[in-house]
């Protein structure tokens, strides 16, 4: 399994009753206890909003909110830190003790309490959950049966009465879920303590973080020599990185990326901040494409995921060609402890999609808790949404985010909700699904009907087989398409005849030489050719594939162009542009490069999952190496203003394959 690249350890001072990020806490100079918490322990503090949905679950699971008192989860001082599940699960710390896991339940729609030791042992002291006595504690062992919802719990002690496990109801049978590894049990510390405690624990450590990240920031700015922008999205890690940034004595612009899927209060925050610290606005606007683009592509999905390119990356490439064309430093707020793959990511990276950005981010090694302790000890003005339950700020549909999410914004925006709401139910109509499934249960989020996600919420509907995944596909793009070889040549044949108008005004892309045939043409380069007659694409030659599959790209990008821009944008030769919602390309000045199709999300992401899947007959795409890694090297050929005919051969007629290579 990979593991975390950056983990933070979590101490808990027992004279103060405060949690600490290193061993000696700074207000009594004395030694805490280190706590075993799920990696990578980026524990923050619970807020209003996290007790209402502990209160909520308490309820829904005993239908006792007292036990919550007990637990101590009315103190000031409670940390959450979320531990792997299919939704959203956080463990509960109070006192320096696991007292639970609040945790979203997506099949029943509803926040629940999973025990731990120590509330395992006081719900049963109060009658609230069954005792199951056993002197085999097995994983997944059965140790009774009952009638109640799924995942019930129960304590399972041995027969002296010592607590082992817990166990979980599934399917009428109690199986043994947890374990209990401790030994001994610790009642959480009873001092009295505050934020301004917590504040002075950890002033040492916290004056590290904070000097190490303005010397990054004003390093990095020095060593550069860009202007430089702060990409501020409304939340509290670019709000952070912002606070440091003005401490380095930078003061940068705000880039806002509006994709039009942001709550109102992000928007109002971004402007708020702007305002308070007499910051100029930068705005990338998707202008509302999302709204257009959904009902081309279908709901976005996890593994479907063209939303990112149309209302973030090409909008914000934009901006950065427009007015940054020599380059320009971005400061993110992007942090290690957020994902895997950003543990690794280090400081200062580039983006494949942004070339002219130089991106870095002072906030790497920074966890939650010590980002709250600085937000809140300096007053900054910081987003109200975190204060009502909210862990994320971003595209309020994301199909990455969890389902506990989804509920959050139905419950508090729910016009918002309705009108995604509206989309999805005319998409399960088109696809043909049941929609009270499919929507309901949030399978939208999986394009591919075998994916892992998809089937568990499935198999716990009762849905036994899986759809049809050539089916849906076709339907969504509303073509079917098969391949197969003939000869030296590929043949791809379509359900329906193809555009001969859309190929021949894009057909430099695929050769030089354009012949006519009856009902078809023929495009030729020195390397081979591609016929188009009828309902059929032919490729020969070299990549005979490929050249089909190309032609295949230029026919659906023209017939379902959603007007993002970003072939204009990305053309090294100011060849291509729009007319009339359809691309054209000036056959004069194209030198037949491929990035075009490269950079098109109907090329890159609706034919390669939803035509090309059924050609190799797979529902997962293939991998690629996107032409879209060599941009600079295409924008270097431009500054230079070497003509076709100054060019190598080489360099013009075998581009595509030397980007393949």
């Amino acid at each position: 399994m990979k593991q975390w690249g950056i983990r933070k350890d979590l101490y808990w001072c027992p004279n103060c009753n405060i949690p600490l990020r290193v061993e000696r806490c700074h207000k009594c100079g004395g030694k805490a206890i280190r706590l075993r918490i799920t990696e990578p322990g980026d524990a923050r503090p619970a807020f209003n909003g996290d007790r209402e949905f502990m209160r909520e679950a308490f309820k829904n699971e005993f239908n006792d909110e007292k036990l919550m008192s007990e637990l101590g989860i009315d103190n000031e001082i409670v940390l959450l830190n979320r531990t792997p599940h299919y939704d959203d699960m956080k463990e509960v710390i109070v006192g320096g003790v696991i007292v639970g896991r609040l945790y979203f339940d997506p099949y029943l729609l509803k926040w629940r309490w999973r025990l731990s030791k120590f509330s395992a042992i006081k719900a049963a002291e109060r009658g609230l959950i069954k005792v199951f006595r056993t002197d085999k504690v097995k994983p997944l062992e059965v140790v009774g049966t009952g009638q109640g919802i799924e995942g019930e719990q129960a304590l399972v002690t041995d027969r002296s009465g010592n607590p082992k496990a817990l166990a979980i109801l599934r399917r009428g049978k109690f199986r043994i879920q947890l374990i209990f590894k401790d030994k001994t049990l610790r009642e959480p510390f009873k001092a009295k303590a505050g934020i301004k405690d917590v504040i002075k624990g950890n002033e040492e450590y916290l004056r590290t973080l904070v000097s190490r990240s303005i010397a990054h920031i004003a390093i990095i700015s020095s060593k550069v020599g860009l202007p430089v922008l702060l990409s501020y999205s409304g939340g509290k890690d670019s709000l952070l990185s912002l606070h440091l940034t003005l401490n380095a004595s930078i003061e940068p612009k705000l880039l806002f990326n509006d994709t039009g899927l942001e709550l109102p209060p992000v928007v109002r925050n971004v402007y708020h901040v702007a305002k308070v610290y007499g910051l100029e606005v930068v705005e990338a606007s998707a202008n509302g494409k999302f709204w257009d683009a959904v009902e081309v592509f279908g709901p976005p999905s996890k593994d479907y995921r063209w939303c990112c390119k149309v209302v973030k990356l090409i909008p914000i490439a934009k901006v950065y060609k427009r007015s940054y064309p020599n380059g320009v430093l971005v400061i993110i707020g992007q942090r290690g402890l957020e994902s895997l793959d950003r543990s690794w990511s280090g400081r200062v990276w580039r983006n494949r999609w942004l070339p002219l950005a130089l991106n870095t981010t002072p906030i790497h090694e920074w966890d939650q808790l010590m980002e709250w302790l600085y937000i809140l000890n300096n007053r900054l003005p910081v987003n109200e949404l975190y204060f009502k339950g909210f862990d994320r700020l971003g595209c309020f549909l994301c199909p990455a985010a969890y389902v506990a999410e989804y509920y959050l914004v139905s419950k508090e925006y729910p016009d918002l909700w309705s009108k995604w709401v509206d989309v999805l139910n005319r998409w399960c109509s088109r696809l043909g699904l049941k929609c009270e499934y499919w929507v309901r249960f949030h399978l939208w989020r999986w394009l591919n009907p075998l994916g892992q996600g998809r089937r568990r919420v499935e198999i716990w509907l009762g849905i036994k087989q899986p759809s049809n995944w050539k089916v849906e596909y076709s339907r969504r793009a509303g073509l079917s398409v098969k391949g197969y070889k003939d000869g030296e040549g590929y043949v791809i044949e379509l359900s329906s005849n193809v555009n001969i108008e859309a190929i021949k005004s894009q057909y430099r892309v695929l050769g030089k030489k354009l012949y006519q045939l009856d009902n078809g043409i023929v495009i030729e380069d020195s390397d081979g050719k591609v016929i188009v007659r009828g309902s059929r694409v032919i490729g020969k030659g070299r990549n005979a594939q490929e050249r089909a599959i190309t032609a295949l790209k230029l026919l659906i990008r023209w017939s379902k162009c959603v007007r993002c821009g970003s072939c204009e944008l990305w053309c090294p030769q100011n060849a291509i542009s729009s007319s009339n919602g359809k691309p054209k390309i000036s056959n004069d000045k194209c030198i037949g490069c491929g990035i075009c199709i490269e950079v098109c999300p109907i090329s890159e992401i609706y034919v390669e999952k939803l035509l090309v899947t059924q050609l190799i007959d797979s529902p997962k795409s293939r991998a690629r190496r996107l032409k879209a890694l060599s941009i600079e090297f295409m924008r270097a050929l431009r500054r230079a203003r070497i003509k076709k005919t100054e060019m190598p051969k080489e360099s013009y007629e075998g581009l595509s394959t030397f980007f393949n290579e």
